[in-house]
């Protein structure tokens, strides 16, 4: 008998003496890709979150802990990181800066414990938790940029947002939040159709992070998604585009096609065509596209539709020299951190390359410097008035699909029908709307927040800083000393800019001028395409190839003409 306690006593001294790489439930844990050893305090579930021994966990990080009894305060130092927090509370100051990271720390059996969030949102590591496999990650070992281009994929295709969310750092997640990555995700699926692969990746080291940049294959068109990393592992910045394709068709034998570049010597260069009229006699009269919202090459490509080259071509077969150019947030995407981005204006994104654009023309001895015109297409509507006040100095304006108004309240109208869209049964319905009603209530006091607030805070998902720099000149305030020739346009389709409203409020503000000329078109959409059948009035009718109607580039071309 004494032999058996014996033996069950060494067995079990045996065993308490043997290192655990996972708890009594079997969780694994692994920071910086090594499994960690816990001697003698285990990982454990309280009211469902994962706490972690401290020590053990922070260690492989090279932070070392101290422990003030008395006070129950918790000191974590390493070479460029102060933690403090204390014992009991879910905030922590890291380097003078407080955050919080949700589950309460605590003490148990003489360890003291804190969630797994505390290594993401105070430490800043990225962490993973696969419920399947009972494994955590905390810190991922350096991934290769082919490897983590592919697990940021298959995250995105499996719907698991919350651990992508765990990769962003502190300004992506202000910037994107995870609310919005299924919704964007999901609006590329419905566009490219179903993902099949990457087909290649690349990176190159940019003002310290890594950008990574892998061309994704759908079925029915590529995605570039460009990703910035930094030494940590995490995304600073996130961000996806169709990639242009070639297509088979060729400029007509009437023009002819020049490249060159708008703001050649600076630090944003861009790419451009210039269409000129193949046997034209003297000086000719010219435009300047100016293009919508966000990154668009010179073509304005989206979807099926590649809507400059066809007023470009269109133009220039009638007389008209046109110039396009790649939008500096197409062409230069990469350039910014993510400090810097958070303060780009549509001054920077539009405005000074529009004007740029303008002056190049100008000094084309074929072009008459007289007869330059601007064509603004949505976003580039909205901002033609201010373009030509702020140094444009074109000969008149053609707004297309323009609106008068905020594009905060633009975004509300949009978000609306697209909720209203939904089934009525759909649980994210009511949630959605919420959503809405709360950013709205934030575009309305824009003017009233700080600068500081503005650079961390997002309206409808852009910057609050762009939206409310881009409020304080809104083209109502240059509508009284508009006197020079104007043409406004507009789809009655157009389901993005409203017919109803922002084409009536254009006729409020410029209809008792002289100078300016109005037109709705019957069956044209925001691109100026007629189109009919599935998906019409929805994004997915812009999938279907189509072109701008002749009768609207006529228009156009009999308009500036005759100036």
């Amino acid at each position: 008998m004494k032999k058996q306690i014996a033996s069950a006593l060494a067995a079990t001294m045996l065993l308490a003496a043997l290192p655990f790489t996972a708890s009594a439930n079997g969780v694994k844990v692994s920071v910086k890709g090594k499994d960690v050893v816990f001697p003698d305090a285990q990982p454990y579930k309280n009211g469902g979150v994962l706490m972690l021994p401290l020590r053990p966990a922070s260690g492989p990080l090279g932070l070392k802990i101290a422990f003030d009894k008395a006070s129950g305060t918790v000191r974590l130092s390493g070479d460029d990181t102060s933690v403090v927090f204390r014992l009991g509370s879910s905030t922590a100051t890291v380097n003078g800066k407080q955050r919080s990271f949700g589950q309460s720390s605590l003490a148990k059996h003489n360890r003291i414990y804190v969630p797994l969030s505390f290594f993401r949102d105070v430490l800043g590591y990225p962490t993973s938790l696969d419920a399947n496999k009972l494994e955590v990650s905390i810190g991922n070992a350096a991934l290769t940029p082919e490897e983590l281009a592919e697990r940021v994929v298959d995250l995105l295709e499996s719907g698991r947002y919350q651990e992508l969310y765990g990769y962003f750092d502190d300004e992506l997640k202000k910037a994107v939040p995870e609310s919005e990555l299924g919704p964007v995700w999901e609006q590329i699926h419905k566009q490219a159709g179903d993902y099949t692969g990457i087909e290649s990746v690349s990176a190159e080291q940019s003002q310290g992070n890594t950008l990574i940049t892998a061309i994704l294959n759908f079925e029915l068109k590529n995605v570039q998604l460009t990703l910035a990393v930094n030494d940590r592992q995490q995304l600073t910045g996130l961000y996806a585009q169709f990639v242009t394709t070639g297509d088979d068709a060729k400029a007509p034998a009437s023009v002819i096609e020049e490249e060159t570049v708008i703001g050649e010597g600076t630090d944003y260069p861009l790419g451009a065509t210039l269409t000129l009229p193949k046997n034209a006699k003297g000086p000719v009269p010219a435009v300047v596209l100016v293009h919508g919202s966000g990154p668009h090459d010179r073509d304005e490509t989206v979807a099926g539709y590649k809507t400059f080259r066809d007023i470009a071509w269109g133009l220039g077969e009638q007389g008209v020299a046109v110039l396009r150019y790649d939008k500096r947030t197409y062409a230069h995407a990469n350039k910014w951190t993510p400090e810097q981005a958070a303060k780009i204006t549509v001054k920077e994104e539009t405005v000074d390359d529009a004007i740029a654009a303008a002056k190049l023309l100008k000094e084309d001895p074929r072009i008459d410097p007289t007869r330059v015109y601007l064509i603004g297409h949505s976003l580039g509507g909205i901002l033609a008035p201010r373009i030509d006040a702020e140094g444009g100095d074109f000969a008149g304006l053609i707004l297309l699909a323009g609106s008068p108004r905020s594009l905060a309240d633009i975004l509300y109208d949009q978000n609306n029908a697209f909720v209203a869209a939904m089934d009525d049964k759909d649980p994210k319905k009511e949630q959605t709307k919420q959503w809405i009603e709360s950013e709205y209530a934030k575009a309305k006091r824009l003017q009233d927040m700080s600068k500081q607030e503005a650079l961390t805070t997002t309206v409808f998902g852009l910057p609050a800083y762009y939206l409310k720099e881009m409020d304080s000149k809104l083209p109502a305030s240059y509508a009284d000393r508009l006197s020079k020739p104007v043409l406004v346009l507009q789809g009655e389709d157009d389901f993005q800019v409203y017919p109803d409203k922002d084409y009536v409020l254009w006729r409020e503000l410029l209809g008792g001028k002289p100078n300016v000329t109005f037109k709705l078109y019957p069956g044209l959409n925001h691109f100026f395409v007629d189109y009919e059948g599935e998906g019409e009035n929805t994004p997915d009718e812009y999938n279907v190839p189509g072109n701008v109607s002749q009768e609207v580039i006529n228009d156009i071309a009999g308009w500036v003409l005759k100036q």
